[in-house]
């Protein structure tokens, strides 16, 4: 399996997602190491399984790999109704987490781990949708839209449930994207657009108070969008101390600890403002990396994730076989989806939803599943079949 590795890494496109991912990892481990050096060590471990974890499905042709996405799709399913069950069910392994059920968590000698089934599961859907895409058709009325909608409408119910609305949003771009490529019809996207934007307003005032605003005719149905939900989206909109204290204090610390670092920022390890940031190996990560290493370290980070997103886009262009070509944009829709959210929270352009940094923050089942998909965007662009007969599958 490495010597497998290594002898196909010499391919054009794969080197620079390997080196991309290398360096956003590099920054992350830094960055936890200087917040909590013990969390910096468990992120080096899980760096080690992560990066073994790609090479295994690099190694395994994706054709092969295809073959098990559907068990690999119900099993996810099964971890995250596992976890959902355990709100009613004395279960082993699942533990509540600031009111979340997510997490199964583990105890491997005097070392904790924890596995969130949600990061599973956003391989096994781009594996799903991709094999349901590749052959099949009828996507491209409205009514064969729904196959492809219910695939990814179960998981997105479930996480929602858990709640996790931020891991649940990354469902939707991935989706369009993946039905964009395969030929779906745009006409078909931008009217279940539109029907979802008229939902929205609906949505938001659903629900009973205190978690709804108490509309008369909407009051009676179950509420959406919780109250902590609605109190972050106001405070977007608001400046006053109390507003920042309560519920937008984690972004703004974060802007002030980002730039407080300057053009060249403070030196590694050097955080007198960040060590204050709730959160701030996770969700808030990149806040560390410009109160450290400033403006020229975040440039960095940034450049890292264009060269990572170019090189897989250029992997499913060049990618004839659909499976593949569907697999590569999904991957890439997904980890960029997550990238801006992300950001944009950071940036307190987005409300929290405590979505981390791909291969910079902190957490073993986000780090080994971004891998996971790595080694499979690397086994795309290795194994590119030669295309000889006439194209079985139109992408346009």
């Amino acid at each position: 399996m490495i010597r497998r590795f290594w002898e196909q890494l010499a391919i054009a496109t794969n080197w620079p997602v390997l080196v991309a991912v290398m360096i956003l990892s590099s920054m992350g481990v830094l960055s936890i190491w200087v917040a909590d050096a013990g969390d910096g060590s468990k992120q080096l471990v899980f760096l080690g399984v992560s990066f073994f974890c790609m090479m295994l499905f690099q190694a395994v042709n994706y054709q092969q790999i295809g073959r098990w996405s559907w068990p690999f799709y119900v099993f996810s399913l099964f971890l995250i109704i596992y976890t959902l069950a355990a709100r009613a069910l004395p279960l082993p392994f699942v533990h509540e987490t600031k009111g979340v059920y997510a997490w199964l968590n583990f105890k491997i000698g005097s070392f904790d781990a924890s596995l969130e089934p949600a990061e599973l599961m956003k391989l096994a859907f781009i594996l799903v949708l991709a094999r349901y895409l590749r052959y099949r058709s009828n996507f491209r009325t409205m009514r064969g839209l729904m196959g492809p909608f219910a695939v990814a409408l179960f998981p997105v119910a479930l996480i929602l449930k858990q709640p996790d609305l931020g891991m649940a949003s990354l469902f939707v771009p991935t989706l369009f994207a993946m039905l964009f490529i395969a030929g779906a019809r745009i006409k078909h996207l931008l009217f279940v657009v539109l029907m979802g934007m008229a939902v929205i307003p609906v949505a938001w005032f659903c629900g009973p108070p205190p978690d709804g605003p108490g509309v008369p005719v909407l009051k009676h149905i179950p509420a959406f969008v919780k109250k902590y939900q609605r109190d972050r989206v106001f405070a977007m909109f608001k400046h006053d101390p109390r507003a920042l204290r309560e519920s937008q204090y984690q972004t703004q610390r974060a802007i002030t600890a980002f730039a407080s670092g300057g053009v060249t920022g403070n030196g590694p390890g050097k955080i007198p403002i960040g060590k204050d940031v709730p959160e701030s190996h996770n969700d808030m990560i990149f806040a560390l990396v410009g109160e450290q290493f400033g403006l020229v370290g975040a440039a960095v980070v940034l450049g890292a994730f264009l060269v990572l997103f170019a090189a897989g886009t250029e992997i499913a262009a060049a990618t004839r076989e659909p499976f593949g070509r569907l697999i590569a944009v999904g991957i890439i829709a997904m980890l960029a989806s997550q990238t801006f959210v992300n950001l944009m929270v950071m940036m307190r352009l987005m409300p929290v939803t405590g979505i981390t940094l791909p291969f910079v923050s902190y957490g073993g089942s986000s780090l080994v599943s971004n891998f996971m998909a790595v080694g499979l965007l690397l086994n795309v662009g290795q194994n590119r079949p030669l295309v000889m007969a006439r194209d079985s599958f139109d992408f346009d």
